[in-house]
């Protein structure tokens, strides 16, 4: 209750809905990906080559996401990154939409499919574990774990009922919690790089101040 409610109720729920939504899209609309691109006409044998080859080219990725966590807004970061996956959501329906073929437009949006999905799950519990109180750290990190977790459940449960046979409506349905969760923590999310854990606290019992990090 007490993270869920009162001073730290924006920023859990901001996270919490980014986590469900993560899990949705890592662990439904991925995991069903390979079935829907040879809908798209990518033929199965290329589609399993793509698929390789969009994880390889999204590792380096990885690397941007520790560098501008560290280096230029732990927050900023993580919202970008939100965002980047719901765009990369919406460039699916596009290439559904105006029924693209071009496996190297395919190949772009699976990389930044890849790359988005992964750079928020790298900061989602990070973060969680720098803004919350020691009595409540444990507890929050889990919570926000447990929410990825339980997308990742529900994602399974829906591919099995059929909800990601259809492309462009999962895409845009995982694209939205995704976006209001970036805007909620844009809006209630606190700057955690270059302060101490104690001042992380008094930022977050102030939430309407601001702060910029130390240069």
């Amino acid at each position: 209750r007490a993270l869920l409610r009162g001073r730290h109720a924006g920023i859990s729920w901001g996270l919490i809905v980014c986590g469900l939504a993560w899990g949705l899209a890592n662990f439904g609309f991925v995991l069903w990906l390979p079935v829907n691109l040879v809908k798209l006409g990518i033929e199965a044998k290329a589609t399993s080559a793509l698929l390789a080859g969009s994880a390889v080219l999204a590792l380096p990725g990885i690397g941007l996401v520790v560098w501008l966590y560290h280096r230029w807004s732990a927050i900023r970061t993580l919202v970008l990154f939100i965002a980047l996956s719901a765009l990369a959501l919406l460039a699916f329906c596009a290439l559904a939409a105006f029924e693209v073929r071009s496996a190297v437009a395919v190949t772009l949006a699976t990389v930044a499919l890849l790359i988005s999905t992964s750079g928020v799950i790298a900061m989602l519990i990070p973060y969680a574990a720098e803004i919350y109180p020691v009595h409540y750290r444990g507890t929050g990190a889990g919570l926000i774990a447990a929410s990825s977790k339980f997308g990742g459940i529900l994602g399974a449960g829906l591919g099995v009922a059929g909800f990601f046979e259809h492309f462009v409506l999962s895409a845009v349905l995982i694209a939205l919690p995704l976006a209001l969760s970036g805007a909620m923590l844009l809006r209630r999310g606190i700057e955690t790089r270059g302060f101490r854990l104690e001042d992380i606290q008094a930022r977050l019992a102030r939430p309407t101040a601001k702060a910029s990090p130390p240069a």
